[in-house]
């Protein structure tokens, strides 16, 4: 029989209605800028649509760069919210569902690593994805943009990104991409926020993790994996959008910060 990962925040964190939630993607690409930089990996934001959805979209927009005509396997790297664990979990489902329909899972790339990697901090439980957004929330902007796609979800609890770059490096070649997904500062003022981001920028542009010392993103040891791969595979790296749920909700005087990344050649 096969597995089916069903959508856990559907209707809390996009509409579950599938022709609203198609245009109110479509929305938000068609408002975000076009930049010339072909993805290797991305950092998109994991909030409710109305909150980060503008700032998640300027990510997606950069899929355009690929050629869609090709297959394409997108790595997604999320934190845990909801159970604690030591490293890793793979989304080992045959699909992932959306509103907008099914979308593949690569079991056979997860097999072949998990046989490899006897050792590795891994398990195939899939308790930590059923209640999980980080990685839900990027799966349908794929289906919009996407034609032919497949996906390794993968999320982390306590691990070193040390770990997290194995999976990078295991996974990229050159129609993988990776996502990272992360929001930024949690529920300070407007003003504080932007400042404890601003490290968070900082670590992405200069590709120099000690700055993520003073950054307190959700989703750290992604990044921090990202840059530590990037550095390596001498990629360069942009800061496309930062907005806080203070621009998009109105509320600033509580905040969460959303940022859009991106690595390249």
């Amino acid at each position: 029989m096969l597995s089916v990962r069903r959508p856990a925040v559907a209707n809390l964190f996009y509409t579950a209605d599938k022709e609203r939630l198609e245009n109110t993607i479509k929305n938000y690409l068609l408002k975000a800028p076009l930049y010339p930089y072909k993805p290797e990996g991305l950092v998109s934001p994991h909030a409710g649509y109305m909150y980060s959805g503008v700032v998640a979209a300027v990510s997606y927009k950069q899929l355009l760069n690929l050629d869609l005509d090709k297959n394409y396997t997108f790595l997604l790297i999320g934190p845990s919210h909801h159970v604690y664990l030591q490293g890793v979990s793979f989304g080992y489902y045959d699909f992932w569902q959306t509103p907008l329909g099914n979308v593949k899972v690569a079991k056979e790339k997860i097999e072949r690593f998990v046989k490899l990697n006897p050792d590795f901090p891994l398990t195939l439980n899939t308790l930590p994805h059923q209640k999980e957004h980080s990685l839900e929330v990027q799966v349908p902007f794929l289906q919009v943009i996407m034609k032919n796609f497949d996906i390794i979800p993968v999320v982390y609890g306590d691990i070193e990104s040390d770990f997290i770059k194995y999976i990078i490096e295991y996974f990229k070649d050159e129609n993988t991409i990776v996502v990272i997904s992360s929001d930024l500062s949690h529920y300070y003022p407007d003003k504080i926020a932007r400042q404890l981001d601003s490290y968070c920028h900082l670590a992405v542009e200069k590709l120099d993790e000690r700055y993520l010392q003073n950054c307190e993103a959700c989703g750290k040891i992604g990044i921090e994996a990202m840059i530590k791969y990037a550095k390596e595979k001498g990629l360069k790296s942009k800061v496309l959008d930062y907005k806080t749920s203070g621009d998009t909700g109105g509320d600033y005087s509580s905040v969460v910060g959303y940022a859009s990344y991106i690595f390249y050649k």
